[in-house]
């Protein structure tokens, strides 16, 4: 990936018939998942826990996942995978430090499947395999991460970070047997399946704890990070030492972070606190969005483009509401940004910058 100073500014197809649309429901939303195909969408929070198929103009609630005789905290996510492979399959991080594996073809009311109880602490993240179906990662504070096998309903292997809590643990989509994992110190490892000792590589990403780690859909070199310090990182993974390639620097600690498809440079964000927005940002112009989604009222927790479209996403939020998102209906904040600079240091020494357009259009005006 090679940096840049010429910014995009794409065409929004319109010939979909999709449009923008979101729905209410009964508590704060934590987390958001899509299947395969990207026809439904799961979203959980600590008093919600449903799935959607989504409609060309609504959504349709398919399941209730908060049913049974014993409702306690297993029915509560903090986090919520969708298996790649099999669209019956979802695992969910409990708010209880418990791992919950849930199957939609049971004939029960209850589609709860499996519970796992080997994390002493809060699990932070559930991710599956992006091939391999059986195979489930879960990161959590207690530093530990653990591969899940469903088939045999254990814990095959676990893996020490030697460190402080996990934040988030994601599969390389271009390396079958790597993953990286993100902490509370500022550190990423990089680990190999087959190596159980310890990470292939640790290298400080951020000034604070990570949040979020996303690998690039299309290059297997490239991974962003994104952390309290209010940045977007953007490594290049094939040295040694990560190299970083571009820092997003945005008004807020980021929570989440995913790469748009089909747009090589361009990165989604949502913040932990203050600001209510989805940002999606060209990573060569670091500073001010691309474009702002602003339908939330309440910090967005999740966001998931849907499959291979690079104009509707989703996301979830702590308002209650789920929202499907089209690029078309987006702000566009450079447009009403202030196409002039002006700033003077301590000596007295004046900087000015301004827009080319500017000089082109007095220089056609004076004539």
């Amino acid at each position: 990936m090679h940096s840049g100073t010429k910014v995009v500014h794409e065409r929004v197809s319109e010939s979909s018939s999709r449009t923008m649309q979101h729905t209410v429901l009964e508590g704060a939303l934590n987390c958001i998942a899509t299947n395969k195909d990207s026809s439904q969408v799961v979203v959980a929070g600590r008093n919600v826990f449903k799935i959607f198929s989504i409609e060309d103009d609504q959504f349709v609630e398919k399941h209730n996942l908060r049913v049974g005789r014993n409702i306690n905290l297993n029915f509560s996510a903090s986090n919520v995978a969708w298996n790649p492979v099999d669209d019956h399959i979802l695992a969910s991080a409990a708010t209880n430090s418990s791992v919950v594996i849930w199957d939609l073809n049971k004939t029960s009311r209850s589609k709860l499947d499996t519970v796992y109880s080997e994390h002493r602490r809060f699990v932070s993240k559930v991710a599956f395999h992006h091939t391999e179906s059986h195979l489930l990662l879960s990161g959590s504070q207690d530093g530990f991460m653990k591969l899940f096998d469903l088939k045999k309903k254990e814990v095959c292997t676990t893996f020490s970070g030697r460190s402080e809590s996990v934040r988030d643990v994601t599969f390389n989509p271009h390396h079958y047997f790597q993953f990286a994992a993100a902490f509370e110190n500022g550190n990423v490892q990089i680990w190999d399946l087959r190596k159980l000792d310890k990470w292939e590589r640790q290298f400080t990403a951020h000034s604070g704890p990570i949040f979020s780690l996303d690998w690039h859909p299309d290059d297997k070199n490239i991974l962003a990070s994104a952390g309290r310090d209010k940045t977007i990182k953007i490594w290049d993974m094939q040295l040694l030492k990560p190299k970083n390639l571009h820092t997003v620097q945005s008004i807020a600690s980021v929570a989440r972070c995913k790469w748009r498809p089909q747009r090589k440079y361009h990165i989604a964000s949502c913040a932990l606190l203050v600001d209510c927005s989805v940002n999606v940002w060209d990573i060569r112009r670091p500073y001010i969005p691309f474009a702002a989604f602003k339908e939330h009222k309440d910090v967005v927790t999740g966001i998931v483009w849907k499959q291979n479209d690079p104009h509707v996403f989703l996301s979830s939020s702590k308002d209650c509401t789920l929202w499907q998102h089209m690029f078309k209906d987006a702000s566009r904040p450079a447009n009403s940004a202030n196409p002039v600079g002006l700033s003077i240091n301590i000596r007295g020494d004046v900087s000015h910058a301004f827009s080319d357009k500017l000089v082109s259009g007095n220089k056609s005006g004076s004539s």
